[in-house]
């Protein structure tokens, strides 16, 4: 006899969501009064965002491929074998659930040409700087790249590189 299983579909929840490019400017807007988020949200999310750039980010392998895909800003990773080249985490997003909240989230992000994307390239951001509402989806954990074969420029060119999606944050438009 087969069993059939149903997953219920849960409705993706909107997250207020805030850019920094760096921890200290997190901080400085946690210290204002009306802040959404503390300085310990901030260090908290800044870690994860850490955490999840190191076994997530994109690593090419070849340096100028990835300073076009992210703008000339990355650093070079050593492996068993040979080295591999992965963006610099330039900002990062932190969010909290509108409705009923499941903690706090994070996201790291890297440099792109027009503009800031996450490490999974799900969500495209304007800036890395900024506030908006969006789907915890964009919060999603990206695919572990540590020990990942590196992107060629023949497989960026097959796949467009790691993202696809967009998103505005600060109230701008992201372009193509």
């Amino acid at each position: 006899m087969a069993a059939l299983t149903l997953a219920a579909c849960e409705e993706d929840p909107v997250v207020q969501a805030q850019a920094f490019p760096d921890l200290a400017s997190c901080i400085d807007e946690a210290d204002e009064a009306d802040a959404a988020f503390t300085a310990q949200d901030c260090e908290t999310a800044f870690l994860a965002a850490q955490a999840a750039h190191l076994e997530s980010a994109p690593r090419y392998e070849d340096e100028a491929l990835c300073e076009e895909q992210h703008g000339g800003e990355c650093i070079v990773e050593a492996r068993p074998g040979g080295s591999v080249f992965m963006p610099i985490l330039t900002g990062y997003l932190l969010g909290r659930a509108l409705s009923g909240g499941s903690g706090l989230l994070s996201q790291p992000l890297v440099s792109r040409p027009g503009g800031f994307a996450t490490v999974s390239g799900d969500t495209r951001l304007s800036s890395n700087a900024g506030g908006a509402e969006m789907r915890a989806s964009a919060f999603r954990a990206a695919p572990s790249t540590r020990l990942a074969p590196p992107m060629s420029r023949a497989t960026v060119a097959r796949t467009g590189g790691f993202g696809q999606t967009r998103t505005a944050i600060g109230g701008r438009s992201v372009g193509g």
